[in-house]
């Protein structure tokens, strides 16, 4: 794990730990880096010391999650060296957890998942914790731990729940409940695990922004649409040029990044499309500094872009 200088692009500090494949997430003093042995590593945003460790039990760290107004570190286990831990067709699975610990590093509760499934996202909205799986979403206390509910599938109408990489943040919760993508849409449930809304109109969905009273979405017909939390509906569709990457919300404009080398802005009230500039690849990953500034990974590069008026 590396700090690079956004001014100049310099290596401030590079931290040893296992690869790690999944986004990493970030407080004011912490970095939390989930490592594909099953470590998950704190790391001092200031030099890249290793503040403390914690071992998971199966798998590795999926992305984490900081919660730092309740004083919690969520982290999942998801795959161990390139293959999804747990239960292959009908044989055994090995036990998979969701871990919930203090932002020293001590494990508050854990909790082992159905059928041996590998966590793939989590949301909290104050004492609610919602845990994610293959097929399942689970309700739970954030403070001890116990279940209020779990639902499937068939519960809620989706053949299965989105694939996105792990490298993204894929649910969202708020005061009316949690927002789910799914294999073909997203779905709305409310905080007692009741339906709300589905929204199914496009592809796969593949990168998601939650901001309150919106939830965006990049899908894999190329567009970007955007949700009404309260009821699903949709308020705009912007069509790209490419299969989209990067879907960042900052405090000003939408970014995005595509497959077909291009990074650009949308007007988060109506989807205009403000800019589109070509990089010289795809856009795999990056980050909204500003509302003028952007870093990228392109190419195994990484590069900061800054908007220009004349």
């Amino acid at each position: 794990m590396s700090a690079v200088s956004p001014a100049d692009g310099a290596v401030e500090w590079t931290a040893e730990t296992a690869p790690v494949f999944a986004l990493p997430a970030i407080s004011a003093s912490t970095v939390y880096a989930p490592g594909h042995d099953g470590t998950l590593y704190a790391l001092s945003r200031s030099d890249g010391s290793t503040t403390w460790t914690f071992e998971a039990g199966t798998g590795v760290t999926t992305v984490p999650l900081a919660a730092t107004a309740q004083n919690r570190i969520v982290v999942g286990a998801g795959e161990s060296d390139g293959k999804t831990v747990g239960s292959v067709g009908n044989s055994e699975f090995d036990p998979t957890y969701l871990y919930v610990l203090d932002t020293d590093g001590t494990e508050i509760w854990s909790v082992e998942t159905a059928n041996g499934d590998p966590v793939s996202a989590t949301a909290i909205h104050e004492d609610r914790l919602y845990l994610r799986t293959h097929n399942r979403i689970e309700a739970h206390s954030l403070s001890d731990g116990s279940r209020a509910w779990r639902v499937g599938p068939h519960d809620v109408q989706w053949d299965d729940i989105s694939h996105t990489p792990y490298r993204a943040k894929r649910m969202f919760a708020d005061t009316d409940g949690v927002y789910v993508p799914t294999q073909d849409g997203v779905t709305a449930l409310a905080p007692d695990g009741t339906r709300r809304w589905r929204f199914e109109p496009f592809d796969s969905p593949r990168r998601y922004q939650y901001e309150p009273g919106t939830l965006y979405v990049a899908a894999e017909d190329n567009a970007v649409y955007a949700l009404d939390t309260t009821d699903g509906s949709q308020r705009w569709r912007t069509q790209l040029d490419g299969a989209v990457n990067v879907l960042l919300r900052d405090r000003e404009t939408l970014w995005t990044g595509t497959e077909a080398a291009t990074l650009g802005q949308l007007r988060p009230d109506d989807g205009t499309q403000l800019f589109s500039h070509a990089v010289a690849n795809a856009v795999e990953a990056g980050d909204a500094l500003s509302a003028t500034q952007f870093v990228c990974l392109t190419d195994r590069r990484v590069m900061t872009f800054d908007i220009q008026y004349d």
